[in-house]
């Protein structure tokens, strides 16, 4: 898999403009944005990493978890998210102009992967609830495979909601918190938990809804990861507003403990992050001269030794994809 074929590059500098106009609307009401704590252990104790687009990275000094602080108020993200040019940019063009690859490469094993999660810990099969479904096309994958009663895309935003209707999906269409459904099975959310105003919050809501022996599968970027780490404010998946939210294994799974909830999976599967920083280096927008272990991975012998060093992020929890898996407790 390379980092083209699920978000191409021209499609992407689209994206990229109508992203600006969305962030320049939200800044006007900069003045409004609210202070919070840490996002995972509450500390009020954090440093300044840097600012990026107007909007400013800090560091929780007990956890090390990065968030954006000030940030904009929830109606503000709840505005944002129905409005967004951006948004309905990947709804519309990314989404289906890469589906057919993001299908075979990431939703049908992401699927797959899931039910084996279901089986080794012996889960119900009754409700399998996708929140952030986005594109819908993980339920598609979910429903083939026929081992769940009902499989429920929760999508807030309208366009991808519709979306999410028009491929025959059983859609509710507003967030989890205003959700009334008890006894699910299964809780899915992909890349999401890193967007929420109050992840805390959300955590609690999906532990009432889940079953007594439910469980929860949570993806999100690790900041600790190789290409975040290393790329830093350079990175195209650090920004605001979308990305509120930036843990690490350690982090995030004492968020959960503190939400009822014990870790019983945790790995960081990802296929890019090498890629990913060479991208960067090739295109001479971050420089590794100075770095000549790294020049000699992702430049110098990259055929050789490209695929061999991913894995051993992968291997290592060092790749910036974060999978978890936690049991109600």
């Amino acid at each position: 898999m390379k980092e083209e074929d699920i978000r191409p590059n021209y499609l992407i500098r689209e994206n990229a403009k109508l992203h600006f106009q969305d962030v320049s609307q939200l800044l006007k009401n900069k003045e409004e944005f609210e202070e919070i704590s840490c996002p995972a252990c509450e500390s009020s104790s954090y440093q300044i990493v840097f600012e990026k687009n107007s909007f400013t990275f800090v560091k929780c000094r007990k956890c090390e978890t990065m968030f954006i602080n000030p940030r904009p108020t929830l109606d503000m993200l709840v505005n944002f998210y129905k409005t967004s040019k951006s948004i309905k940019h990947w709804n519309k063009k990314i989404f289906p102009a890469s589906e057919s690859f993001r299908r075979k490469e990431i939703f049908t094993p992401r699927a797959k992967k899931v039910l084996n999660y279901v089986k080794k810990y012996n889960i119900s099969t009754k409700i399998l609830l996708d929140v952030g479904a986005g594109f819908g096309t993980f339920c598609e994958e979910v429903k083939k495979l026929a081992a769940f009663n009902r499989v429920i895309a929760l999508e807030p935003s309208p366009d991808l909601a519709e979306t999410c209707r028009s491929k025959g999906l059983e859609t509710i269409e507003k967030p989890i918190e205003e959700v009334d459904l008890k006894g699910i099975d299964v809780i899915t959310n992909f890349e999401l938990i890193e967007h929420l105003y109050r992840p805390k919050d959300f955590l609690l809501h999906c532990r009432e809804l889940l079953s007594t022996r439910g469980i929860l599968i949570t993806t999100t970027p690790n900041i600790k990861g190789f290409d975040l780490l290393l790329l830093g404010k350079l990175s195209d998946n650090i920004g605001g507003p979308n990305h509120l939210n930036y843990f690490h294994p350690e982090s995030l799974k004492k968020l959960l403990e503190q939400c009822g909830f014990k870790v019983v999976h945790i790995e960081t599967p990802g296929k890019l992050d090498a890629e990913i920083v060479r991208n960067k280096v090739l295109k001479g927008e971050f420089n590794i001269s100075t770095h000549p272990f790294l020049k000699l991975i992702l430049i110098e012998q990259w055929d050789i030794l490209g695929n061999k060093f991913q894995q051993f992020l992968t291997e290592n929890l060092l790749s910036s994809h974060l999978w978890i898996v936690a049991k109600k407790i």
